[in-house]
């Protein structure tokens, strides 16, 4: 394939010139697909969005970049697969890319002179498909949660190739400024029991352990306030490793604040976009049903949050004092 930069900047697509390989003309389709349909669904900030569909693929086009073209294909193959389920040809292209896209990388990893700026579009767009895919967040997302890191962890990089516009437009994916989170409640104080009482105390008793249950605890209730795409992956952005290995181990505490993320994701995601729907508040109650009940006050706001059903079936209460067990939730239920 032969690929020639416009020369127009109101062109979304750089000029393409096909051969006869069939190769050719699917990406020709998931190309224009994307620019006319999957590159809006990232998020609603309309000069963000054209940023992504002029600019991006053209920083595709550069043969040094196959990882980010290849990240792009992924994306909008999955969207025309989310559009039509009935067939899974286009779920078979979207994986093939995403794999593609995912050995790219690995590759520039490695390379000092890969661009930097392809780099992170690419992680951003990779872990946007990881997290469409991933039909759960328990036991727990590793791929998205992997490639958020990588995105934190090139960012860090002192790296002076990173330019501002780029990195203002990647970051505006991340978090763009527009419409705030519309979960009015406060958030939940009840959750922050967690750091002084219930089982298990001792483990507590581990600095680094606490310190990852503070900073997860202060992550999410920063995210709670923020606008859409921050309030989705901030909290996954931010979170240690400790804590992601914290659960692993399926740990209460840690399982309640995902719990958490989870119930403030059922909020959020009503009105979202189609690659941050998930059973969210399905997902809260099946973490919750892993609880030993003498957890329940801890939950108050979250118990309050579960579909109708759920809620009946979480808890065995004969171990438990019933009363202080209600007035315990009772401060964070609205």
């Amino acid at each position: 394939m032969v690929v020639a930069q416009s020369s127009s900047p109101e062109s979304s697509l750089s000029v393409w010139t096909l051969g006869e390989d069939s190769t050719d003309v699917l990406t020709l389709e998931l190309m224009h697909h994307y620019s006319t349909s999957a590159s809006y669904t990232l998020f609603p900030d309309p000069d963000a969005s054209a940023l992504w569909r002029t600019v991006i693929p053209q920083m595709a086009f550069d043969p040094r970049n196959q990882y980010l073209l290849q990240a792009i294909l992924a994306f909008s193959a999955l969207h025309i697969h989310h559009e039509n389920s009935t067939s899974h040809r286009y779920a078979e292209i979207a994986t093939n890319h995403y794999n593609q896209a995912k050995f790219g990388l690995r590759m520039a990893d490695t390379d000092e002179t890969a661009d930097i700026n392809a780099v992170l579009v690419a992680l951003a767009l990779v872990a946007h498909y990881e997290f469409a895919i991933s039909p759960t967040v328990f036991p727990y997302p590793g791929d998205w949660y992997t490639t958020t890191h990588e995105i934190r962890r090139n960012i860090l990089k002192d790296r002076t190739e990173i330019q501002d516009n780029v990195m203002h437009s990647l970051l505006a994916v991340i978090a763009p400024p527009l419409l705030p989170t519309p979960l009015k409640e406060p958030f939940p104080s009840a959750l922050s029991s967690i750091l002084s009482s219930g089982p298990d105390v001792e483990e507590l008793h581990d600095p680094s352990v606490r310190i990852a249950y503070e900073e997860s605890i202060y992550f999410l209730e920063l995210a709670w306030r923020a606008s859409f795409n921050r309030c989705l992956g901030l909290w996954w952005y931010m979170m240690s490793n400790t804590f992601f290995h914290l659960l692993e181990q399926a740990r209460p505490r840690a399982l309640i604040i995902l719990a958490h993320y989870c119930g403030m994701m059922k909020h959020v995601t009503q009105d979202g976009p189609w690659w941050a729907k998930k059973q969210w508040g399905d997902e809260a109650a099946k973490i919750i049903s892993t609880l030993d009940a003498r957890w329940a006050p801890c939950l108050g706001w979250l118990l309050s949050q579960l579909d109708p059903g759920h809620d009946s079936h979480i808890f065995d209460l004969t171990d438990i004092d019933v009363l202080t067990w209600v007035n315990a939730g009772d401060g964070d239920n609205v």
